[in-house]
């Protein structure tokens, strides 16, 4: 554990106070107090990935707040460091956002990879593309709100930079598999494939607000999107 960890850990035990905390680069631990000062505590130096808690905590906030009103020192409250010690996991609230949505994006990105691997025809990619779709919802329900409820924060920011590319590869899987379906005659040819894409896409990332979404597990509940949406695109 860093020194300066150490001295947070310290600190929020009880042990020293903050101002007689000092940290100046070497092993040892810091300099306590003088002794009268001091209270006997039980400690423990042992802590989680901190760098993985405040991934956590910033999610939860972000998606229940906002990206904008949330406030660094919410965010370290939150994960239980000092807020001046976020600045050693990230340069900055923003860079916080940005990396929970490189984790989202690239976990959507290896699991319609292995579907268009495993599956044997279009359809079948369908049908995992939009079982994928909701275990990534269920999954991350936190960066899916913030991907939808804060895009203009996102965009403003500068912070869209990182997903865009990846999400046209994502996009890639959907229209790649309706061309070949169209072309292999599976899929109907009079329904454009944008519209098709569109509709199941948005109506999927929709469905975190339906209010009778609970009553189903995400497995019944890809069946009941897979019959309603390929039952009327397939070639009858």
């Amino acid at each position: 554990m860093e020194t300066r960890d150490l001295t947070d850990e310290l600190v929020r035990a009880g042990a020293i106070r903050q101002d007689c905390a000092t940290f100046d680069g070497s092993p040892a631990p810091p300099k306590p107090c003088p002794e009268q000062d001091r209270q006997p505590v039980e400690i423990s130096v042992a802590s989680p990935d901190r760098r993985e808690k405040i991934l956590e905590s910033s999610a939860e906030l972000f998606a229940r707040k906002g990206v904008a009103t949330t406030t660094v020192r919410e965010i370290g409250d939150a994960a239980g460091v000092f807020s001046g010690s976020l600045y050693h996991y990230f340069k900055s609230k923003n860079a916080i956002v940005a990396e929970l949505m490189r984790g989202f994006i690239t976990d959507i990105q290896l699991r319609f990879d292995q579907v268009e691997k495993t599956a044997n025809d279009p359809e079948e990619v369908l049908r995992g593309l939009i079982r994928e779709t909701l275990v990534v919802i269920e999954l991350h329900p936190h960066p899916t709100a913030i991907y939808q409820n804060d895009r203009a924060y996102l965009r403003d920011n500068d912070l869209l930079q990182s997903v865009d590319g990846p999400s046209r590869q994502v996009r890639e899987h959907w229209m790649k598999a309706i061309a070949e379906g169209v072309d292999q005659g599976i899929f109907r040819k009079d329904v454009a494939p944008e519209i098709f894409y569109r509709s199941v896409r948005d109506t999927l990332w929709s469905t975190t607000h339906w209010p009778d979404r609970q009553k189903y597990t995400t497995d019944e509940f890809a069946d009941l999107m897979i019959t309603l949406f390929l039952s009327g695109f397939r070639v009858a």
